[in-house]
């Protein structure tokens, strides 16, 4: 039943009104209890139907228009103020439910003033039955919309607190997490770097490849520590940035070409085909060709050995970006399946939240990943 709680939203008053203006029509056409409606009559129950989309955006205006509707009734002689009548109720109930303060009062006064000339004849002989009569028709009315107003302002200050709520744990679970990666992760990493940085300074190291692998392992340790620290700031004050730019799209040829070098640097033979236009993705989907490609060459050394062969392919048309990275086996031979780790999950979720998809699986010799994704995030 949520739509009917909807519906006396402001934004729905059109529909409200075509309601009660169709059940004015249908009483002006059958005419119930036999009732012969005067062409005077049915002026005015035309005329305040029509006036009430006139001045739909202002419940006060409806009220005196209705309101004078039903004196003028009074002063050329209409014997029949049913629709009018109902029109002002309505429009005491749209002025409780949309307006408050001075417009609500001066509303008020002027519907009962006018209920009240409606019955000018009975006035003069029972003045307080007649005021009674007419302070109820449009109190009621009006208190009836005051109070669907007050429960529509609870469930907004409702979902207010539920949104703020959800945001102070949302915010606590990041802290959390924040220091988790402050204080266990990127404390070893930084050990890592430490111990590495010293052994490059003190061992003496006659073997050109060794100094190479302990340099290799001190840039990745400190790249590493240095993208943690981003995503330590971020998770602490999320405001600070609008996304963690690990990489900018101009970058990305650089980046991508280290990642392969580093491939090649443990053994791995790839076959490169990048499209210079990848400058113009936009930063997260050029983050997402990067994790792409540094877990999909991982995977490769991993599954298919240090000596396989693997093709690197990025291509960029006008509004799509498309990944491709296969391996034709090696040494350790192809993958048959996910490992225990959550890269393809990682990889999977990061391509569809931009609007993508991936694919991944064995082909004849080896291993398949693909990915499409529009070359600007749609979320």
């Amino acid at each position: 039943m949520l739509w009917v709680g909807r519906l006396f939203e402001e934004r729905h008053t059109a529909v409200r009104l075509t309601v009660v203006g169709l059940s004015g029509v249908g009483y002006l056409v059958l005419a119930p209890g036999g009732q012969t409606l005067s062409l005077l009559d049915r002026f005015l129950a035309i005329g305040v139907i029509a006036f009430g989309y006139v001045g739909i955006w202002s419940p006060v205006t409806v009220v005196c228009g209705i309101s004078a509707a039903l004196a003028a009734g009074w002063f050329f002689g209409a014997d029949n103020d049913a629709v009018p009548t109902v029109a002002l109720a309505w429009a005491m109930f749209e002025l409780g439910a949309r307006r408050s303060g001075r417009q609500v009062w001066c509303g008020l006064a002027v519907a009962i003033a006018g209920s009240m000339l409606s019955d000018y004849d009975e006035l003069l002989d029972v003045a307080l039955t007649v005021l009674y009569a007419a302070t109820a028709a449009v109190a009621g009315p009006l208190l009836l919309g005051m109070h669907v107003r007050a429960l529509g302002e609870l469930n907004r200050q409702a979902a207010d607190r539920a949104r703020e709520e959800m945001s102070r744990v949302r915010a606590e679970e990041r802290t959390a997490i924040a220091r988790e990666l402050h204080d266990l992760v990127a404390h070893h990493v930084a050990s890592i770097v430490l111990r590495v940085g010293v052994a490059r300074g003190v061992l003496p190291l006659d073997d050109p490849r060794v100094r190479q692998v302990l340099d290799d392992v001190h840039a990745t340790g400190a790249g590493a520590l240095a993208d943690l620290r981003r995503l330590v700031a971020v998770l602490r004050d999320p405001g600070s940035t609008r996304y963690a730019s690990f990489v900018e799209p101009e970058g990305l040829p650089v980046a991508l070409r280290t990642a392969v070098d580093r491939s090649h640097q443990i053994g791995l033979t790839v076959q490169v085909d990048i499209d210079p236009e990848v400058v113009r993705l936009d930063s997260r989907t050029a983050l997402a060709v990067l994790r792409l490609t540094q877990e999909g060459l991982a995977n490769v050394a991993t599954h298919a050995g240090t000596t396989a062969r693997a093709r690197l392919s990025v291509r960029v048309s006008d509004d799509q970006v498309e990944f491709d990275l296969r391996d034709f086996g090696g040494s350790a031979g192809p993958a048959t399946g996910a490992s225990g780790g959550h890269g393809l999950v990682g990889l999977r979720e990061r391509v569809e939240v931009l609007g993508g998809r991936l694919q991944a699986g064995p082909t004849e010799s080896g291993w398949r990943l693909t990915a499409l994704m529009p070359t600007g995030a749609t979320t």
